[in-house]
């Protein structure tokens, strides 16, 4: 799948490929191997090109930091479909492409409303967190099919975690 990510006013074109749980990326043409292990709501073990390392990812819509080895990065990221169609001038919501639903705060999964395959409408509930001792529904932020759903009721969430995946 083919992206743009743009850092420091640079733009990068990134390929990713899965090869079976490894992933082939290529960054501006140059050919990168990545086995990516998910060690946490927001961090990752990689091993790229033979060498290790921790990445912690936040993400807030296509806006995403990470931070490596003491090193902070701050990127827009967007699949190349949707980054283009943006820059034509076509409202976001409009667009499509893959949508991230995040916890904003720590909390709890009480219910999970939906299932993979779904078809949802925006500002849809698609499960209920439980924070602070309240019950919060949170919404889908596009209209589209539920790709992912990455929890469970009952299961503690910190704020940032990956709860589910809409493509728009």
């Amino acid at each position: 799948m083919a992206y743009r990510a743009e850092l420091d006013e640079q733009t990068y074109l990134i390929d990713v490929q899965d090869t079976g749980g490894r992933f082939t990326v290529g960054i501006n043409g140059e050919t990168r191997t990545v086995d990516s292990r998910r060690i946490g709501s927001r961090t990752y073990s990689l091993l790229i090109d033979g060498r290790s390392h921790v990445a912690d990812v936040a993400c807030d819509g296509d806006q995403y930091t990470v931070s490596i080895s003491g090193q902070v990065y701050k990127l827009r990221l967007a699949d190349e479909r949707r980054y283009r169609a943006v820059e034509l001038g076509h409202p976001e919501e409009e667009v499509g492409g893959r949508r991230e639903i995040r916890a904003q705060i720590p909390g709890k999964v009480v219910e999970v409303l939906v299932r993979v395959g779904d078809q949802v409408t925006r500002d849809q509930g698609v499960m209920t967190i439980e924070a602070m001792k309240m019950e919060n529904e949170i919404k889908a932020p596009a209209t589209g099919e539920v790709q992912e759903i990455l929890v469970q009721p009952g299961q503690a969430v910190e704020a940032g975690a990956l709860l589910a995946v809409i493509a728009a």
